[in-house]
């Protein structure tokens, strides 16, 4: 990939953002899916989608997180063999 090109690419990323409460309403997802997606506790997740007294902002790097998650899910017939193959290609643990 030419330098441009990657440059650009990672540009585009670091502008993806999405709020928990439109990632968990667009596929349909609770507290725990959304704790497990971006790998922090169930209470976080319950205090982003919880009601007003308790609500809390989600992190800009969590929603980055979501955004790459939903981008993933929505283009899941072309990227799922791609990740396959990725996974296959790494080095065990």
């Amino acid at each position: 990939m030419p330098e441009a090109q990657h440059q650009q690419l990672l540009e585009l990323h670091n502008q993806m953002f999405m709020s928990p409460q439109d990632f968990s309403y667009r596929w349909g997802l609770g507290y725990e899916e959304l704790a497990k997606i971006c790998s922090i506790s169930k209470s976080t997740t319950y205090h982003w989608l919880g009601g007003q007294a308790s609500r809390r902002v989600a992190g800009l790097p969590y929603q980055r997180i979501m955004a790459v998650a939903d981008f993933l899910l929505a283009n899941a017939e072309v990227i799922q063999p791609l990740l396959e193959g990725w996974h296959h290609s790494q080095p065990p643990n």
